[in-house]
């Protein structure tokens, strides 16, 4: 699978959450979770491997989340 692809099926996997991911440069993060902003950014040096275990681990906490703590939380 290509990574573009990767990534859309992960875009689609959060957009039934109201979720966004990006990949941009996060300081010295790996993965960046902005509740308030409802967006998941990803470090473009992360190999693939680690990422899908991280939006996993993040997809799952996310889902089983309240709506009030997806909207009133933020942490790096």
């Amino acid at each position: 699978m290509s990574a573009e692809r990767w990534m859309q099926n992960w875009q689609t996997r959060f957009a039934h959450l109201r979720v966004e991911i990006v990949v941009a440069d996060v300081a010295q993060s790996s993965l960046f979770l902005d509740i308030a902003e409802r967006r998941v950014v990803l470090a473009p040096s992360l190999r693939l491997s680690t990422a899908e275990k991280m939006l996993a681990a993040v997809y799952q906490w996310w889902k089983h989340q309240p709506e009030s703590a997806r909207v009133a939380c933020a942490f790096s």
